[in-house]
C-alpha cells in the first residue's frame, strides 16, 4: 500500500475535481457495463458540489430574431459550433504524441483515458477516418493529451505505457494495444500487477529498446508530463470523453463523427474563406439565460402546488437519459414527488443526430392525448432496445400504443400528421434559450444541473431548498 499511494497520490490529488460523465452527446459504445465498475481510483474524487453553470445562447451567422435567439426553424438540425477556449488556454504539445503536419490548416487537442469506451470507440473507429480525410491531406493536426480519470489506478499506468512508447516513436501504436487489450490490464488491483500488465504492449508493437520502456515505466517517467496533461484541461470541464479542443473551440460534452466532421469542415471553410457554413450556428455567452418556462399539464406529475419544480431536458434516445430514468427518477418519484413536495416537468430536446428521438417525443405526445404519457414515456425508455436504430421506428411507436391499449385510428392520425412537432421544437428552443446543449439537463427551481447526476446530488438541492422555505 505505501508504494500505491507513493506512485498515484500525486496523480489522483489533482484529479479531485474530476469530470462528471453523465452528458448525452453521442451514442454509448458497446461494451460489457461490469468492465469499468471494477476499477475505480484507489482515492475517489469528492463530489462536487453543483453550482449554476454558465450558459449560451444559440445566435445565428446572419442577423438574430428581436429576441436574440435564433427561430427554431433555423436552429433545429444544425451543429452548434463549439464555444472558445478559455483566454489562459496554452497547452502543452506533445509532439511524440501526435499525427500530422505541423503547419496543418487546424490543430486538434484530444484528451482521452484508455479505459473509457468512448475513447476506445474513438480511437478504433473514428480517429482513422480523421486520419484519412484530414491529417494525410494536411489540414489536420491531432495532438493526444492524457486524461486517466474514468478508469482509476489502471488507468494511469496504462498512460505511463503510452507514454514511455511515445519517447520510441511508437505512442498511436501503443495506444491501439492498449484499447484493444484493456482486459490484460485494467482488472489488476496491485500498483506493481498493473506495470507488468502493460509491459507486453512494448514487444507486441516492437519496441527497440525493451528495457528502457520498461525501465520509464518502473520509475513512472512520464508522472509529471501526465499530469501537466490534465492541468492544461481542467478549465475545460470536459463531461464527456473524448474531450476536445480544434482551433481553439471547446467540445467538452462529447460528439457523434457526424458533428465532429461537420465542426471540422465548418473550420476549415471559415479558414479558406472567412465565413462559417449555414451547417452550423454559433453560441456566445448569454448573461440573462431564460429559465420562465411555458407552464405544461400533460408532461408533468406531482402536485402544481408543491415548493419545489423540477424541469427535465430529455431525448428519448439519449443513453445518459435512460440512466436517469433507471437510476434517479424512480427514487426521486418515491420521495419527493408521490409526496407532494416536488412538481416534476419532462420537456423533449430530440438531439441532431439521434434520427429516432423525434418520433418517439411525438409517440409520447400523441399518448397524452389520451390520458397516456407518462405511461408511454415509461414505455419508451423501459423497452428503448426495441426501438432504438430502427428503420422502422414509426411501426414500433403504434405496437406500443397497441399495447397500451389507446384508440389506435386516433394515436396514428396524431403520429402520422406530426401534430406535436412543433411543440416538441418550441421545447427545444425553450431549452437553448436557458443554455442547454446537452441532455439530460435539469432546472431545480432555476437552478441549473447538467448531466445524469445521481440520486443523491438531487437530494441535497432540493432538501436545500426545502430547508430554505421552512
Amino acid at each position: 500500500m505505501p508504494s500505491r499511494i507513493k506512485i498515484l497520490l500525486p496523480l489522483l490529488t489533482i484529479l479531485a475535481l474530476a469530470l462528471t460523465l453523465s452528458a448525452c452527446q453521442q451514442p454509448v459504445p458497446t461494451i460489457d457495463a461490469g468492465q469499468n465498475a471494477a476499477k475505480a481510483p484507489t482515492t475517489a474524487p469528492a463530489p462536487e458540489q453543483p453550482q449554476p453553470e454558465a450558459t449560451s445562447q444559440p445566435e445565428a451567422t446572419q442577423a438574430p430574431a428581436d429576441d436574440g435567439f435564433q427561430p427554431v426553424e433555423d436552429v433545429v438540425g444544425k451543429v452548434i459550433l463549439p464555444p472558445e477556449a478559455p483566454a489562459s488556454f496554452n497547452p502543452t504539445d506533445r509532439p511524440d504524441a501526435s499525427v500530422g503536419d505541423a503547419d496543418a490548416t487546424l490543430t486538434m487537442y484530444e484528451w482521452c483515458d484508455y479505459a473509457y469506451p468512448g475513447c476506445l470507440t474513438f480511437n478504433n473507429e473514428v480517429l482513422p477516418q480523421l486520419k484519412k480525410d484530414y491529417v494525410d491531406t494536411g489540414k489536420l493536426r491531432i495532438v493526444h493529451k492524457e486524461f486517466p480519470v474514468a478508469g482509476g489506478d489502471p488507468s494511469v499506468i496504462a498512460s505511463f505505457a503510452a507514454q514511455c512508447a511515445a519517447q520510441q516513436g511508437k505512442y498511436q501504436d501503443m495506444a491501439d494495444w492498449l484499447y484493444n487489450n484493456a482486459d490484460a490490464w485494467s482488472q489488476q488491483s496491485d500498483i506493481q500487477a498493473m506495470k507488468d500488465a502493460v509491459k507486453p504492449g512494448g514487444e507486441a508493437v516492437g519496441l527497440e529498446d525493451l528495457d528502457a520502456f520498461n525501465a520509464c515505466i518502473d520509475n513512472e517517467k512520464p508522472l509529471e508530463d501526465i499530469k501537466q496533461d490534465y492541468y492544461d484541461g481542467s478549465d475545460l470541464k470536459f463531461r464527456e470523453l473524448p474531450g476536445f479542443v480544434i482551433d481553439g473551440r471547446v467540445i467538452n460534452q462529447g460528439a457523434s463523427p457526424e458533428e465532429l466532421t461537420t465542426i471540422i469542415d465548418a473550420l476549415l471553410q471559415q479558414k479558406e474563406t472567412g465565413s462559417l457554413p449555414d451547417t452550423v450556428v454559433t453560441v456566445t455567452p448569454s448573461p440573462t439565460p431564460d429559465t420562465d418556462f411555458e407552464e405544461e399539464t400533460v408532461t408533468a406529475m406531482g402536485d402544481p402546488n408543491a415548493p419545489v419544480t423540477i424541469v427535465e431536458f430529455s431525448d428519448y434516445q439519449c443513453p445518459f437519459c435512460l440512466r436517469h430514468f433507471q437510476q434517479t427518477m424512480p427514487q426521486l418519484k418515491k420521495d419527493y414527488i408521490d409526496t407532494g413536495k416536488v412538481r416534476y416537468v419532462f420537456k423533449d430536446f430530440p438531439l441532431s443526430f439521434h434520427k429516432q428521438a423525434m418520433p418517439a417525443a411525438m409517440a409520447a405526445e400523441c399518448a397524452g392525448e389520451q390520458g397516456k404519457y407518462w405511461e408511454m414515456h415509461d414505455k419508451l425508455f423501459g423497452e428503448r432496445d426495441k426501438w432504438n436504430e430502427n428503420p422502422n421506428v414509426n411501426d414500433v411507436m403504434k405496437q406500443f400504443a397497441r399495447e397500451l391499449g389507446l384508440d389506435e385510428k386516433q394515436f396514428n392520425a396524431c403520429f402520422d400528421s406530426e401534430k406535436y412537432k412543433d411543440e416538441i421544437l418550441a421545447d427545444q428552443q425553450e431549452g437553448m434559450a436557458a443554455g442547454v446543449q446537452g441532455t439530460p439537463a435539469f432546472f431545480i427551481n432555476g437552478q441549473f444541473l447538467s448531466g445524469a447526476q445521481p440520486y443523491e446530488v438531487f437530494k441535497q438541492i432540493i432538501d436545500q431548498i426545502l430547508a430554505g422555505k421552512q
